[in-house]
Order: structure tokens, then sequence, then C-alpha cells
């Protein structure tokens, strides 16, 4: 773990409380825990920086600064305006937002935050949290000198990338993606809104392995298939667990028909299609986001931390200085690569201070919170959990 930069913190949601019908409202961290950890880094000394500063520093331009640290949000969200800007901001903490062009919202609107509430031109039931960020939002905290925004890739997508079946669509997460799938560009930055989001596609819907736009060659699942599986389950009441087991063993058999005679995959993509798919997500996004808020894009944050040597290579070439390492740990050393720490845990207030303590000082080798973390990494590498 040898460190050349100043750590780097990531969030997605951050809200008073979790979101009634949002299929994610899993990632929302509540403000008042948010609050908390921008208060312990004032008051420990840290200070927010832009990642144009950590690479700086990672490549050894400017040196290494223990009390600096990165705090980035994934994936646009609204909440990011309305909640998370004004309390970094109230503290002093500038923070990365890393946006996906496909889901930003396309009208010009801005809409109220906490700094309205503070000044007494509304109250804090009229916030509205839950939707995506809109180009007018994204410039105003751009423009504010506490905010920068980086590109997400273009569009968030995961795709079918085999015939392994992994189940079977009863609504919630599973099938997240493949509903996603099926709106069109300008219906998606709304699907948040969607209050029929978990009915778009039918109940015992087949699921098959997935992976993020960016490593998967798209596999086409025969829609004949489907239809014989959806048929299939409008015999049964999907909506009674104990209807499940007997529907999933007759649509497994239709499954195993179709994968014998070859017919269950249609098409899979090429790499000409998945190349120029490539470019779209890393370099039209980089494009698009410099061009509505007239900066330079040089740092991408993968989605679900899915990536390639051959996408990091991409994003290289197309004047990124560094994108998030993600699942790829073996890359962390790297200087153009970005590692990443979470510090949304549900636990005590005493026991997040001591956590960030560990996690902070560790990753600048103090002891003796870098001697823990050097028996944690050893007991991870015999337990093969890293």
């Amino acid at each position: 773990m040898k460190q050349h930069s100043p750590p780097v913190l990531y969030f997605h949601s951050v809200a008073p409380r979790r979101f009634n019908n949002w299929v994610l409202n899993f990632l929302t961290m509540d403000s008042k825990r948010f609050e908390d950890q921008m208060h312990y880094f004032r008051a420990n000394g840290y200070r927010g920086i832009f990642l144009d500063e950590w690479h700086a520093m990672r490549t050894g331009v400017r040196p290494n600064d223990p009390n600096a640290l990165c705090i980035t949000f994934d994936d646009g969200l609204l909440d990011n305006w309305v909640y998370a800007f004004p309390i970094a901001k109230k503290y002093g903490m500038k923070i990365t937002l890393f946006v996906c062009p496909e889901l930003v919202d396309p009208r010009d609107i801005v809409r109220p935050n906490l700094e309205d509430v503070w000044a007494g031109r509304c109250t804090a039931s009229d916030l509205k949290g839950l939707g995506n960020l809109s180009w007018a939002e994204l410039r105003l905290m751009q423009e504010s000198g506490f905010a920068d925004v980086q590109s997400h890739t273009m569009s968030h997508a995961k795709y079918t990338i085999s015939d392994r079946l992994r189940g079977f669509y009863y609504g919630g997460f599973s099938g997240f993606y493949p509903i996603l799938n099926s709106y069109s560009l300008q219906e998606k930055p709304h699907y948040i809104h969607d209050e029929n989001f978990e009915q778009r596609i039918p109940m015992g819907t087949p699921l098959f392995g997935e992976t993020s736009a960016v490593i998967a060659k798209k596999h086409s699942i025969s829609p004949a298939f489907y239809g014989e599986v959806t048929q299939l389950a409008d015999k049964y009441d999907l909506a009674i667990p104990e209807h499940r087991p007997i529907f999933e063993g007759n649509a497994r058999k239709i499954y195993e028909q179709y994968e014998k005679s070859g017919k269950l995959v249609v098409s899979v993509e090429s790499d000409a299609d998945f190349g120029s798919r490539l470019q779209y997500e890393i370099a039209t996004s980089k494009k698009i986001i410099e061009e509505n808020l007239r900066k330079p894009v040089r740092f991408l944050c993968w989605p679900h931390g899915d990536n390639s040597h051959i996408a990091h290579l991409v994003a290289r070439e197309t004047g990124y200085l560094a994108t998030t390492a993600g699942k790829m740990t073996t890359e962390i050393e790297r200087p153009d690569r970005i590692p990443r720490i979470g510090t949304d845990w549900d636990i005590s207030r005493w026991w997040m201070h001591r956590k960030l303590d560990y996690k902070l000082s560790s990753h600048h080798h103090k002891q003796p919170y870098y001697a823990l973390w050097l028996a944690n990494e050893f007991k991870n590498r015999l337990l093969k959990r890293s």
C-alpha cells in the first residue's frame, strides 16, 4: 500500500432519510452522518481538494499534503445539490461530482437546496431531493469553486454478457439494469420518478449475467425465449413466493431446450461495435460535459468499479489523466489510477470517528494504524478476500 497521494473518498446519495419508491435508496447516506463527517474533517485539519491537485501530488509535481483529501460523488443525483453540496460547502470542503450525460436532467431548472432553507427562502419540507441533476445545477456548483464535475461514462448501463441464467425477476434491484435499458434517451433522466419502474418488465422475466457497458460485449437473448417464459409466468401468481419454485422449474426446462439447440443467444456484439460504444461511453461523455460546463474533464470514474486495461487505455488516449481503479485492485499503485475509500458505515458516531482515524491514518502509513492495516490485508489474502 505505497501511497503517493491524498485519500479519495466516495459517496452516492445524501438525504435526511431514504427515498420511498426508489429502488436504489440503499445508496443514501443520512445527511446528519454526512455532516458529522464533514465536521470531523474540518475539526481534524483536513482540507478538501479537487482531482487536479490530487493528481499533481500523485505524480510528484507537488509535495503530498497529509491534510488533503478528495470527496467524490457518483451518479449525478439531485440530492448532491439539495443536501450534500450545501453541507460540504458549509465546512469548507470541496467535492467532485462524477456524472453521466445520459442521466442529466435536460430541463433548464434549478431546484431549492439547503442554502435556500438557511436563508429563509423556503422550508426544509419544500426540498425535493429525489431525481437527477440538471446542467444548470451542475453549472452553479462548478462556478462556486466548491465543486468540480468529471465523467462517470455516458450511460451507467449494464448489459447481458452470457447465456448464464442468474435468476428470475420478482421486483427490486435485480432487474434494475434491464429496466433502465428499456427507457429511451429522452425518458432515461426521469426514470426515478416513474412510479411504474418496477413493473416495466413482467414478474418472472429471466435474468442473465450482466456487467458494465465499458467491458460488456452485448449478448442478445432470443425474444422467442422471453415470450415463452412470459406466457408460462402468466399461469402463476408470482407475487406469492410459494408459486415461484414451480414456475422456475418449468422455466428452466424451456431455458435448457433453447440452450441445447443453440437458439438462446441470437447475436453477440462485434469487436468494431464494442469499440465504437466504448468511445461513446468514454470520449463522448467527456466532450458533452466540457461543452455544457465549459471546463476541462480530466478524470473518469468507472460505474460499478468495472473496467479493463483496454477501457483505461482508451480513456488515457482520449485525454483523461487518470481513472478510478475500481475492481482492478492490482492497479492502485499506478499514478494514473485513483483508489477510493468508502465511509458510509452503519455504526455509532464514536466508532465512525475511530474508523475514519484508521482509514485515513493507515493510508498515510501512520502507526499503529498501518500495522493493523497490514495485518488485515494479510488475513484477507489468506482468506482470498482480495
